[in-house]
C-alpha cells in the first residue's frame, strides 16, 4: 500500500508541476507580446538582409547562422564639415576593460560588486534596442537603408569594440534592433517614413521593435551630437510641452517629441537617455580644445536640455560626459574628436552597464 500511495503522490505532483509549466508561459507570453508597436514591416530584397530584428529571431530560435553584412556606406558629412575631421589619428586602439577580478578591497567593496553581480544576472536573457547617431553604427548591424560610420571611417575595426556590443556581451543580453544612422540629429521633418537622419520622425522611432513586433526591454537613446555640430538652436521646451508633427527646428522640440513617440509605441520598456561626450575642435594645440558651435553652444549645453527633459519625465539618464572621455584624453580616446576609438567606446560602455544594473537594484 506504502508504493502505491507513494507513485499516486508522485504522478500528483508531476501534473502540478504540468499545470504550473502552462501557467508560467502563458504569463511570460503576455508580457512578451504586451508592447507591439513600432514593428518594422517592411519588405526587403536579396538574399542578405542586416536587419537586426532578422538577427534577434534567429538567436531566439537557437540557429547559428550568421547573416551577411550588406549594410549602408556613408561618411558623416555633418560631422566632417562642423568638427574639421580628417580621419584617423594613426594611435593604435586597445581594450581598456577594467578587470572584474579587481574587486572591492572591503567589506564595502565586496558588497558593492556582489550587488552588481546580482544585478547582472537579473538582466541576463533580456533584451534591448538603440536610437541613435554614426557614434553607435557599425556596417551590417542597422537597418537596411541606415547610414554606418564604422568600421569604414573611423578607429573601430571590430564590432567586438563597439560599446553596445560590449554591453551585450558583458551583461548577456540580446540586441533587438540598432537603430542607428550616420549623420543623424534629432530635429528634422518628424513625418518622415524614409530619411533615417531624423530621429524624431516616423521611420526611426518605429523601427526599434524585435521579432513580430517584440518590445524591447530597455531602449537606449544616445543622440545630439549633429545637433550641436550642427547648431541646431536648443529651445526652451523641458519635455512637458506639447509639440505638433512637422518641422521640427529646436533641440529640446524635438527630443521631447520623440520621446512622446518612442514611450507611446514601446510602452513596456525602460528609456534610458544619455548625454554627449565631449567634442573637440580638430586642428587645434594642446591637441584639442572644446567644439563650440555657432550658438557658441557645447556638447555640455545639449546635454543639460537632456538632463532637464529626462527627468521631467521620469526616466534614466546615462551621464556620459563624466564617463571617463575628458577634453584631455580626446586625442587617444575618440579619432576626430567626435568618433570614439575601441577605448572611448569601453568607457561608454561601462557607463551603460552601471546605469542598466543600478535599475535592477
Amino acid at each position: 500500500m506504502e508504493d502505491s500511495d507513494k507513485k499516486k503522490n508522485e504522478g500528483g505532483g508531476r501534473m502540478r508541476r504540468g499545470i504550473c509549466a502552462v501557467v508560467c508561459a502563458m504569463a511570460v507570453s503576455a508580457v512578451l507580446w504586451g508592447c507591439g508597436g513600432g514593428a518594422d514591416t517592411r519588405e526587403e530584397e536579396g538574399a542578405a538582409s542586416t536587419n537586426m530584428q532578422e538577427k534577434a529571431a534567429e538567436s531566439a530560435t537557437g540557429t547559428e547562422e550568421n547573416n551577411g553584412a550588406a549594410g549602408q556606406e556613408n561618411a558623416e558629412a555633418g560631422n566632417a564639415g562642423a568638427a574639421g575631421q580628417s580621419g584617423s589619428s594613426g594611435e593604435d586602439s586597445t581594450d581598456t576593460r577594467p578587470d572584474d577580478t579587481n574587486g572591492g578591497q572591503n567589506a564595502g567593496g565586496s558588497a558593492g560588486a556582489a550587488d552588481q553581480t546580482a544585478g547582472a544576472v537579473q538582466l541576463a536573457g533580456t533584451t534591448f534596442s538603440i536610437l541613435g547617431d554614426s557614434i553607435s553604427t557599425y556596417q551590417g548591424y542597422n537597418p537596411v537603408g541606415y547610414y554606418a560610420f564604422f568600421p569604414d571611417n573611423g578607429e573601430v575595426a571590430e564590432v567586438e569594440d563597439t560599446w553596445w556590443r560590449r554591453v551585450a556581451d558583458d551583461l548577456e543580453l540580446t540586441l533587438y534592433v540598432n537603430g542607428s544612422s550616420s549623420g543623424a540629429t534629432v530635429a528634422g521633418d518628424s513625418t518622415g517614413t524614409e530619411n533615417p537622419r531624423c530621429g524624431c520622425n516616423e521611420l526611426r522611432t518605429n523601427d526599434l521593435s524585435g521579432p513580430k513586433g517584440a518590445c524591447p526591454d530597455r531602449v537606449v537613446i544616445f543622440m545630439g551630437t549633429n545637433d550641436m555640430l550642427k547648431a541646431i538652436p536648443l529651445g526652451d521646451n523641458d519635455g512637458t510641452g506639447l509639440v505638433e508633427e512637422g518641422e521640427i527646428k529646436t533641440f529640446s522640440d524635438a527630443y521631447t517629441l520623440m520621446l512622446d513617440k518612442v514611450q507611446a509605441n514601446y510602452p513596456l520598456a525602460e528609456i534610458y537617455c544619455c548625454t554627449l561626450l565631449p567634442v573637440g575642435d580638430y586642428g587645434t594645440e594642446t591637441p584639442y580644445v572644446e567644439f563650440v558651435n555657432g550658438g557658441k553652444l557645447t556638447s555640455a549645453d545639449y546635454g543639460e536640455t537632456i538632463i532637464r527633459i529626462a527627468e521631467n519625465r521620469g526616466l534614466p539618464v546615462i551621464d556620459l560626459s563624466d564617463c571617463g572621455v575628458t577634453i584631455e584624453n580626446l586625442h587617444e580616446m575618440t579619432s576626430d574628436g567626435v568618433h570614439p576609438t575601441a577605448a572611448g567606446m569601453a568607457c561608454i560602455a561601462e557607463a551603460v552597464k552601471s546605469a542598466f544594473v543600478g535599475q535592477t537594484q
